[in-house]
């Protein structure tokens, strides 16, 4: 019986000792980027281009530098109502059109479009917030999305 507790404290030991060791780093940091963005350009939705460019993490330290040029777009729709007429849910569509480039040279163009559906509550301001909420996750998606592609650029 003591054999088969030494065990398990031992295996216990070794488990912990393996996860707090293994190395990992994120991938979306300051030291793993290798490129900063000097110049933002938008069109569109300026609020959404906005929030994407204070999600998107910026490097001074960089050796290619960069300009992006944001055309953004967001759509509510409609995307399930009640046999009343009472509107159930609400679908947000969120579509960016990224140019890249430096120096005048086109590194990539890109749309990422992203959607999602979230509750009407039954008061307007319940409903404004689930909108809110939904359009910072889709931006911080995108962003991510954008960091990731850059990276494989510049890598």
């Amino acid at each position: 019986m003591k054999n088969l507790k030494l065990n398990k404290i031992f295996f216990f030991a070794i488990s912990i000792n393996l996860l707090l060791s293994c190395g990992y780093q994120p991938i979306l940091n300051k030291d793993n980027q290798y490129f900063s963005i000097s110049k933002f350009n938008f069109e569109g939705n300026k609020s959404i281009g906005g929030l994407l460019k204070n999600n998107l993490i910026s490097s001074k330290q960089a050796a290619n530098i960069i300009e992006l040029n944001i055309k953004s777009e967001k759509k509510t729709a409609v995307s399930n109502k009640s046999e009343t007429g009472k509107i159930l849910t609400y679908s947000v569509t969120l579509t960016f059109e990224i140019t890249a480039s430096d120096n005048k040279n086109i590194l990539f163009t890109k749309v990422f479009t992203k959607s999602q559906n979230y509750s009407a509550s039954d008061l307007y301001s319940d409903t404004l917030n689930n909108e809110k909420k939904v359009v910072e996750s889709l931006v911080e998606t995108i962003a991510s999305e954008l960091q990731i592609e850059l990276n494989s650029i510049f890598k």
